[in-house]
């Protein structure tokens, strides 16, 4: 199923240089990590992960007319909604997957190993192939290879974890957040770095697209 469609080259072209700042990269790898740990603690604080991003939100938009916008412009582009419809729909797709491999799990294992074989083993991996889902699509969308190596850090690691025993079941799902959640944290911050070097502030021009 094609989640995406092509985008005008200016655009994309927009995108690309405001994706430099590595901003959206660190926000990323901050709210993985701080999923990981809330939920690791398998206490009812956890639910405040959810409002993890409304923090970010806010803060995002700081960074980038403090840090961002004097350097190199401002770009506002048009949103994306066949994207978002893309990644509901592959999650509805996993959901369903999910509930349907446990009763085939219990149907040939029996109930108590079949709930062990699909909690330890199968739910690591489908929970990397659910995350990847996001950063393929930004993948593809604005062609950004980064993101694809963030998808496939999720699934090596939904995969490798529980395959290797060094983790399974949601402890697998917390570690592999946690992994791929550093990766995404450490990069963002080199290409902040990085960014900042390039792009004195005294030689800003303001275009918009």
């Amino acid at each position: 199923m094609n989640t995406t469609k092509p985008i005008h080259t200016a655009e994309l072209r927009a995108v690309q240089t405001m994706a430099r700042d590595g901003i959206t990269e660190m926000f990323l790898g901050g709210m993985l990590l701080v999923f990981s740990w809330l939920y690791s603690l398998e206490t009812p604080i956890a639910v405040f992960g959810a409002l993890f991003p409304l923090v970010l939100n806010p803060l995002g938009k700081l960074l980038k007319s403090k840090f961002v916008y004097p350097r190199i412009g401002y770009a506002k582009v048009a949103k994306q909604p066949h994207a978002f419809r893309g990644i509901l729909s592959a999650a509805i797709v996993f959901v369903i997957a999910i509930v349907a491999a446990l009763g085939v799990f219990t149907l040939i294992f029996g109930f108590d190993r079949g709930y062990g074989l699909w909690l330890s083993y199968f739910i690591p991996a489908v929970a990397g192939l659910l995350m990847a889902i996001g950063p393929w699509i930004v993948a593809r969308t604005y062609k950004l290879a980064r993101w694809y190596v963030i998808a496939v850090l999720f699934v090596l690691c939904g995969i490798c974890l529980p395959l290797f025993d060094i983790a399974t079941g949601y402890r697998a799902v917390f570690l592999e957040s946690a992994i791929v959640g550093g990766f995404s944290l450490v990069y963002g911050l080199g290409l902040f770095v990085t960014f900042l070097r390039k792009y004195p502030k005294e030689g800003a021009v303001h275009v918009s697209h």
